[in-house]
């Protein structure tokens, strides 16, 4: 980009840095306010607006941290990982950065790849799973389709953000190759297969330095390994060196006025602190990236225009039924409209879905529509429809700690419901509950959410719970409840997606992206979470999510990838290309899906590769995990249908990332060459990733446990680490 001195449209980005002074260099390094970058008129130069995401594009903000103006709101980001669909993904994202354009924003900060770690973590509903895989090709989905409506996109948080206690403190304690297989992936994926033009580090420090200053991974990994050539800028008010962040790869401090950056390092370059060639790559970078997207040449005013289009509308309902997970169903769902007369709508839910978390995500709504209006409209006039909340949802802290509620609400929900054909009860927490700077202090359901399910239960046993979360939550009532509907944060078309999953105009065509434990001590993180004494310790190293449990048998309450459909799709004749992979090879597995059942539905075929023993250590070996996700393809059918899924693999999806071990030279001259063990062990001189020779398990299912099959491959591997152009898998 910048070596070539000109931009997409045209700007001669090396005669524009030329032309700056050293101070105006410098201020183009920090904004001027919240959300704009410098502007230079006589250069022609207009300032450049950045808007909050992911789930909607909130332009400028007033007191309330709120949207102005209305904005779209998509599914949050636990919604979207719900779809296992990068398409579905990528026309919820274009509606965001085509409202982002509309409120004059060429920068949209989003999305958001940092993982569920643990289930606690109150910024989980803005992510997309607990699988760095899945993680990273619904996150270059969403970039891909934000840059091709000419807005930048900005992956975050780099790295290691997973947790909000003392986020701008802690240091996030990670092993070098967990941080490249888990962490780190999403982030290479967005570089290298969406070309992503903008990176914002965290606010944490990473093994005890601050992201922004980290020139290990902002210029050794980011720009030299992976390729990229857009710009680094810091979360709102995070910490950074001037002189150390410069020179690490650091090109923007926001929001202004700048601190460490701005007229700060102006004086380093003259003081002789900072060479002013840094600070020439800083602009060419910025300007560049800018350029990209038209961005040098916006009018000079800020107005916002967000339109509330039909299409979009669609859209948005469209992602929310794709994301919707039916975790049981006994035959209860969908529901049998012409036989119904009476339904009772339970639950806090009832009138007010929640359908964004806190902090930075939330927007102002063009609409929010509540479900007892949506399902009454679809059931029409001969359907009584009897609503009592049952319960509060505590709207704080200090209604939380009062568990007493009102009692008769309680039993005028009970009573409703034993009168009713069917009860639906909506249970779940809101954008308190759920939140950036702050995470959640227990997985149960706020307030009598829980006891009042348990009741309405022994009420009425044709129940329909509806989850309305953003994460997991404990669900002691799962093994009486005849049917559950994960809903999350659905963004503005929730209660409409919601009724037409209830009534069957709807596939619920989501899988979970994140494993529901039965109990918070058996997650992963557990006694590693959240902060302490500023220290977060990634503990659990490469076993995160599904990894954790199958590797310890652990039970859980739903599996990763689980999700019920209203119809039978079988799948057969699990087939792969080869049955070898050799150097620099590919390649596909195929699995016939046919629709047996009377009705449309999708399929989500998931593809997981287990190593030869199964991912057992063994002696010079390298533990791996039992199996991980490496390819999935979300199939539509009709009745009837019969179609083949094809998913692609290569060397990078048998690999693994081992770390040089630096130290053996000295310690085999200090055995004056002998090892008695050398026979068993390896240590290897360059990091990198590496592929074992060996017969792996390639497995084809609909979840992590449900297998329907598998094939093996044998692979060569080899002892040198693959090429740093080697495609991701």
């Amino acid at each position: 980009m910048t070596e070539q001195g000109t931009g997409k449209h045209g700007r001669d980005v090396a005669a524009l840095v030329e032309a700056m002074s050293l101070d105006e260099k410098a201020d183009l390094s920090a904004g001027v306010d919240a959300w704009h970058t410098a502007t230079f008129e006589h250069l022609g130069v207009g300032a450049v607006k950045m808007t909050d995401g992911p789930n909607g594009a909130r332009g400028n903000t007033g007191a309330d941290h709120l949207s102005v103006t209305p904005s779209i709101c998509i599914p949050s980001g636990s919604a979207l990982g719900a779809t296992w669909d990068p398409a579905t993904v990528a026309q919820a994202s274009a509606a965001v950065a085509r409202q982002a354009r509309e409120k004059s924003a060429h920068v949209l900060l989003a999305p958001t790849v940092n993982l569920h770690r643990h289930p606690l973590w109150g910024r989980n509903f803005e992510a997309f799973s607990e699988d760095p895989f899945l993680t990273g090709k619904l996150g270059a989905a969403y970039i891909r389709a934000v840059q091709s409506e000419g807005v930048v996109a900005t992956v975050k948080h780099l790295v290691c953000n997973e947790t909000e206690h003392e986020r701008r403190m802690c240091s996030s304690e990670v092993d070098e190759r967990t941080l490249r297989e888990l962490y780190l992936l999403p982030f290479e994926m967005a570089v290298r297969e969406a070309s992503v033009l903008a990176v914002m580090t965290s606010y944490n420090r990473l093994n005890g330095r601050y992201l922004a200053d980290d020139a290990r991974l902002l210029t050794g990994v980011l720009r030299a390994e992976w390729g990229f050539e857009g710009l680094v800028m810091t979360d709102w008010w995070a910490l950074a060196s001037t002189v150390e962040a410069a020179e690490a790869g650091l090109d923007l401090e926001m929001p202004g006025p700048g601190r460490a950056f701005g007229p700060a390092l102006a004086e380093a370059v003259r003081e002789g602190r900072l060479p002013e060639a840094c600070l020439d790559a800083m602009a060419s970078r910025l300007l560049g990236v800018f350029d990209r997207v038209g961005a040098l040449e916006r009018p000079g005013d800020d107005a916002e225009h967000p339109s509330d289009s039909a299409g979009d509308r669609e859209a948005v309902r469209r992602a929310a039924t794709e994301a919707m997970v039916l975790l049981s169903n006994e035959g209860v769902l969908p529901l049998q409209v012409s036989s119904l007369r009476r339904v009772a709508l339970l639950g806090p839910g009832a009138r007010r879905l929640a359908i964004m978390g806190g902090g930075s995500a939330r927007v102002r709504p063009h609409y929010q529509l509540s479900l007892v209006d949506a399902l009454a409209q679809r059931l029409g006039p001969g359907v009584e429809v009897c609503v009592e909340p049952g319960c509060a949802l505590p709207a704080g802290a200090e209604e939380a700690a009062a568990p007493t509620g009102d009692e008769a609400s309680m039993r005028a929900a009970e009573e409703a419901a034993r009168a009713a054909d069917i009860a639906i009860v909506v249970v779940g927490t809101n954008d308190y509950w759920e939140s950036e700077s702050y995470d959640r202090t227990t997985m149960d359901l706020p307030g009598r959410q829980a006891e009042l399910v348990e009741r309405v239960l022994d009420a009425n046993p044709s129940t329909v719970v509806v989850l309305n979360t953003g994460a997991p939550v404990a669900l002691p009532f799962a093994d009486r409840a005849r049917a559950m509907l994960q809903c999350w944060f659905g963004g503005q078309e929730l209660a409409n997606a919601i009724t037409d999953v209830l009534v069957g105009d709807a596939e619920p065509g989501g899988r979970l992206p994140v494993t529901v434990p039965q109990r918070l001590e058996h997650t992963p993180a557990f006694g590693n979470f959240p902060a302490e004494s500023s220290v977060v310790r990634y503990g659990e190293g490469q076993l995160v999510g599904y990894r954790w449990y199958q590797a310890r048998y652990l039970p859980v309450r739903f599996p990763f990838g689980h999700g019920l459909s209203y119809t039978t799709i079988t799948m057969s004749n699990i087939r792969a290309s080869s049955s070898t992979l050799g150097s620099g090879g590919a390649l596909t597995i195929e699995v016939d899906l046919e629709n047996v059942g009377t009705r449309p539905g999708s399929e989500v075929v998931q593809v997981y590769v287990a190593p030869p023993g199964g991912g057992e250590l063994v002696p010079g070996g390298r533990f791996r995990p039992v199996k991980t996700l490496k390819g999935f393809a979300k199939l539509r059918l009709q009745p009837g249908e019969r179609t083949t899924a094809r998913v692609e693999l290569n060397e990078r999806s048998f690999a693994y990332y081992d770390v040089a071990d630096t130290a053996w030279p000295g310690i085999l001259a200090r055995l004056d060459g002998r090892d008695p063990d050398r026979s068993h062990s390896f240590h290897r001189s360059r990091s990198g990733w590496y592929v074992d020779a060996g017969s792996y398990r390639v497995e084809v299912g609909r979840s992590c446990e449900d297998i329907c099959g598998a094939v093996e491959v044998e692979v060569a591997g080899g002892e040198a680490p693959l090429p740093p152009s080697s495609p991701v898998g």
